[in-house]
Formats: structure tokens, sequence, C-alpha cells
């Protein structure tokens, strides 16, 4: 094994060991985690042929090289089955195949890719949009009666932020509900 250097997401320097032989990489508990993303690419392109080929455990006992405790293959219902990640119970280090690391991160791009919005969501967007317009030409009544009127139309008939995928949505509905609380507040504090 040999030391190769990669970059955190904030520009740190985080220390892995290669695998001369075999391309796999050892992560130190939250190495994998915290490395930058495109550093899959830069540290398997030493041998493009042979480390960007997924290669399989071998065998089904896996000694971890900190501690020599037995490792198990790591299974989580948010990462795809097909990356295999092998963790030690004692250091928490996880070791990855050749070619993991790759998949791993191009997993991850592929999780912070924007979602579209659903069209509620783009007329929920288009709704604090008004308001925040109304307000910003001094027109407070206006304002106020469309803030009301925003705030008093049920879930059911108007348009519900929770639908659909909630995560998604609720980005959207929070930063809404954020914007008409400030705008409740300034006309509460200028009064």
């Amino acid at each position: 094994m040999r030391q190769v250097k990669i970059v955190s997401h904030y520009g740190g320097p985080i220390f892995v060991d290669q695998c001369e032989e075999c391309g796999g990489i050892w992560f130190d508990e939250s190495e994998l985690f915290r490395a930058k993303q495109g550093e899959a690419e830069r540290i398997e392109a030493v041998n493009v042929e042979i480390l960007r080929t997924p290669s399989t455990i071998e065998s089904s006992k896996l000694i971890c090289p900190r501690d020599h405790a037995a490792m198990h293959r790591f299974t989580d219902k948010y990462f795809p089955q097909d990356i295999v990640f092998v963790r030690c119970p004692s250091c928490r280090g996880i070791w990855l195949n050749r070619g993991m690391f790759s998949r791993y991160q191009q997993f991850r791009r592929e999780l912070m890719r924007p979602k579209k919005g659903s069209l509620q969501d783009e007329r929920l967007e288009e709704d604090v949009a008004r308001l925040l317009a109304s307000y910003e030409n001094k027109d407070s009544t206006e304002t106020l009666r469309r803030l009301g009127e925003f705030l008093s139309t049920p879930v059911s008939v108007g348009y519900s932020p929770y639908v659909g995928d909630a995560r998604d949505a609720s980005g959207i509905a929070g930063a809404g509900l954020a914007a008409l609380l400030a705008i409740l507040r300034l006309f509460i504090f200028k009064s």
C-alpha cells in the first residue's frame, strides 16, 4: 500500500492508502465522505486500464490493515447495491475495491444534481415572487391582502408544498415560508 494525497471538500489534505497491485483504496474513518468530488478520477487514473475496472472481493474473510480485525460488508439503503463497501467495525475504516471510489463519487454527483420542481413548486415560487415584488413597490395594503389570501388558502384547495418527494419540496416551501414570515415581520416592525 502506498499513501495517496487527495483533497477534502474544504481543500484540506486527506491521505488514503492505495494498493499498488489491485488498486483498492483504504479510507480511515470518515475520509471517504470528506473527499472532494472528482478525486476518484484523479487517483484512479494511475493505471486507467486496471484501476477503472471494478474488481470483486476474492476472499470472504478480509482483515483490517490498521488493527487486524475481521471486516464486514457494509450496506446502507441510501447507497446503490453495486457499490461494495467493506468496513472495519473496530476502527470504522472502509475498503473500496478498484473502481468503487469512482462509482461512489458518481452516485454522489447524481444526488447533488438539482432536481426539477413540480408545477406546484413553480406556482409557489411565482406567488412568493409576486408578494415580494408588491412589497418592493411599497404597496403594503395589496401585499397584506395577497399574503392573507395566500396563508388562508387551504392546502387541499391550493397547492401543497409537500406533494411528491418531501425532501425536494420542503426546501422550496421552507424558503417560501421564511420569506413570508420576513415580510410579516417587516410590516409589524414598520407599524
